[in-house]
């Protein structure tokens, strides 16, 4: 049996065994496009709550 010196990558977000949680790709892009459409969002919606 192989015992690596290196602990096993295992990504708990999207499962790939590439690489990390802290380094998905996949959670970055989805993480980047949230804050877009809440900063989009952000004036339409406390317009609607003044009214």
């Amino acid at each position: 049996m192989l015992h690596s010196d290196t602990p096993a990558k295992c990504c708990s977000y999207c499962g790939s065994r590439e690489h990390d949680y802290e380094d998905c790709p996949k959670r970055k892009a989805d993480a980047e496009r949230q804050r877009k459409e809440q900063q989009g969002q952000g004036p339409a919606r406390e317009g609607l709550l003044a009214t």
